[in-house]
């Protein structure tokens, strides 16, 4: 039987190097398949909608709305990838679970991932202490502090959440671990993941 669904969403929090083995999954799906994959982003879809709703004027303004706008961003930017991911291998650049002032907002709530219907969903992880080295090393954002200890509740969290979205949609669920200074062979896995 062959896959209908074309779309792998990849996931990771803040810090674990999503959007590189991304981008370099990306690059090799080029050079080794001759294939084109479109990479949209829900933060950037929902930015885009409160941006022009008047709710922020920043990225990272977004985790700071009052959680119901926060919902309402998710949905219509999860219709609008669902509209974008009609042809070609699409992966959908995203977080599990977002820290907010109110604890964490479900990144891939059931009315996104069914709008979406992924047909696999990856979680990029590393090693918490990395990931909090890659933090406070990033001048490019404003990220919250989040203690080492935390960061590992945070992913394994984020592997609960994955799993529901596997329940849910029907996809698998796949962990990619992206090791300090092997992110092409991360990147090999997600290529992978997109081919099958």
């Amino acid at each position: 039987m062959t896959e209908s669904r074309n779309v792998v969403i990849v996931t990771g929090i803040p810090g674990v190097g999503k959007t590189t083995v991304i981008n370099t999954a990306v690059e090799q799906m080029k050079k080794e398949h001759g294939e084109d994959v479109l990479v949209l982003n829900l933060g950037t879809e929902m930015f885009e909608i409160a941006t022009k709703a008047g709710h922020v004027k920043n990225r990272d303004e977004m985790r700071r709305l009052p959680t119901a706008i926060q919902r309402e961003t998710q949905r219509k930017a999860g219709e609008e990838i669902a509209k974008k991911s009609k042809k070609g291998k699409v992966i959908v650049d995203t977080h599990t679970l977002i820290q907010t002032n109110n604890g964490f907002l479900i990144g891939l709530p059931e009315w996104v991932v069914t709008a979406i219907n992924p047909k696999t969903l990856v979680l990029v992880e590393a090693e918490s202490e990395k990931i909090a080295s890659r933090r406070s090393g990033d001048e490019t954002r404003t990220r919250d502090e989040q203690a080492v200890k935390d960061i590992q509740i945070h992913q394994e969290m984020c592997r609960a959440a994955a799993v529901s979205v596997g329940t849910i949609t029907g996809a698998t669920v796949r962990i990619i671990k992206n090791r300090e200074g092997l992110v092409e062979e991360a990147a090999s896995e997600l290529a992978d993941t997109l081919m099958e």
